[in-house]
């Protein structure tokens, strides 16, 4: 069977292509919609959803593994990792590493549930020189933020041998300011891999 363009045109209207922001919203809302399902239609839906994402990660490295075979599609390889969210489907796909960064934030995603239930949250600023620099966001009721600042720090150097040292950047910085004031508290790792010291 022959299909034309005229064809495959005239049976599907002209869908504008939606923007990066447009395609987020709609994995939120497709990710709240299932987390709401009952047990066995989430179940179904998150094994249609690791379906999904098995087979791109497939097509995925099926590409790169070519475009790595030819000096040309090595150099546009190189060119197309640097947007965005092609680097993020091929670190989902596991076909790049994530940067430090990247781990970074994926660490304190994973500590984000405990600090919202306390109404707090952080957010990474910046890495440097093995120095990773957070902001502590909101108020984390009943447990101060010195507690706040040593469960993101210790989530952060347990996790990432690369971080020596947790800097807590004030809220009125900018994220790309200078340095942090003498005021600003942090936790160093002593003595190399091990538990942090305030």
């Amino acid at each position: 069977m022959t299909v034309t363009k005229e064809a495959q045109e005239s049976r599907s209207p002209a869908v504008p292509p939606e923007g990066f922001e447009q395609r987020a919203a709609r994995l939120s809302s497709a990710e709240r919609a299932v987390a709401g399902l009952d047990t066995e239609a989430r179940e179904v839906a998150t094994e249609l959803i690791r379906a999904v994402e098995a087979h791109h990660a497939a097509v995925l490295q099926s590409i790169v593994g070519r475009l790595r075979q030819d000096d040309r599609g090595a150099e546009l390889l190189y060119e197309i990792v640097e947007n965005p969210e092609v680097y993020a489907s091929l670190v989902k796909a596991r076909i790049v590493r994530p940067s430090l960064a990247m781990q970074a934030i994926q660490v304190l995603d994973g500590i984000r549930p405990y600090l919202q239930s306390h109404n707090g949250d952080v957010e990474l600023v910046r890495i440097e020189g093995g120095t990773a620099y957070v902001r502590l966001l909101g108020s984390c009721q009943g447990c101060g933020s010195s507690s706040t600042r040593d469960t993101v720090a210790e989530a952060l150097l347990a996790h990432l041998p690369e971080i020596d040292e947790v800097e807590e950047v004030p809220p009125e910085a900018a994220p790309s300011g200078a340095f942090v004031p003498v005021s600003a508290l942090g936790v160093r790792r002593t003595g190399g891999p091990g538990p942090a010291s305030p």
